[in-house]
């Protein structure tokens, strides 16, 4: 079983599933930052600086590493989604989800007919020996909740597309902004969020997971019921190592 397969199994399953993220175009830090316990790697083209263009390096590597390659869009348009599975993304995940529209976008851009409309064409958009009665298997979808709105429609969301979402995402920082409490991801209002989103989510079977910083947090996440813990970013990872270099350097005496 290929990890592609495997981290679809992982999301069927509800089980925990490992991802991080990159911010930075490069190449070298990707194939370090692969292991085989990484189920999957993110490219941010919301807040990053990746493009529809200048991700495509980064995800030839990931093809070539058979790392499942996830690109988190600007917004849910067709254009944006459909041309990163063309590009070679073997997913997306999809910002400030709050209504069915945008996943029925989301669902457009990423999945060929009848599920969707996905236009055929693009360079990475199969890969190697991969028949086209099996795109959908591993096509991933997670959408992020960041707000109240979202909060509020994620029912009926999983009712109408549960089936095409592989997981359920929460952004936290942005959350807390629109619940009151700016960049405090741990106030009441937040934890209760948090709650509502996991507890809506396992109630009927489906994956969820949230941002987390370190691995700390995570794993007080997962106590609160989520099975998708993707952590961190290089950036992050490599500033975490040199202060901590530093740090010992300056108590040379």
């Amino acid at each position: 079983m290929n990890k592609y397969e495997k981290l679809a199994e992982k999301f069927a399953k509800q089980e925990k599933v490992i991802g991080t993220m990159m911010t930075t175009a490069s190449t070298l830090m990707l194939e370090a930052l692969n292991r085989d316990e990484l189920d999957f790697i993110l490219f941010d083209a919301e807040h990053g600086i990746f493009d529809t263009q200048n991700v495509v390096p980064m995800l030839q590597i990931t093809r070539l590493l058979g790392l499942p390659a996830i690109v988190r869009a600007q917004d849910s348009a067709y254009h944006l989604i459909a041309k990163a599975i063309d590009m070679g993304a073997d997913g997306v995940m999809i910002p400030r989800v709050e209504s069915c529209e945008q996943l029925r976008t989301a669902v457009d851009g990423l999945l060929f007919a009848p599920q969707g409309r996905k236009g055929c064409g693009g360079h990475g958009q199969m890969r190697r020996g991969e028949k086209y009665a099996d795109f959908a298997k591993t096509r991933f979808l997670l959408p992020q909740i960041e707000s109240p709105k979202g909060i509020e429609a994620l029912p009926e969301m999983l009712d109408a597309f549960g089936e095409y979402i592989s997981a359920v995402i929460i952004g936290p920082y942005d959350l807390s902004i629109m619940v009151g409490t700016p960049l405090d991801i741990a106030s009441p209002e937040m934890m209760q969020a948090i709650k509502t989103v996991f507890d809506t989510c396992n109630a009927r079977g489906k994956s969820c997971g949230i941002f987390c910083d370190n691995a700390a947090l995570a794993a007080k996440y997962r106590k609160m019921g989520c099975n998708v813990l993707w952590t961190g970013c290089e950036k992050d990872f490599m500033l975490r190592g040199y202060r901590q270099e530093m740090e010992a350097l300056l108590s040379i005496q």
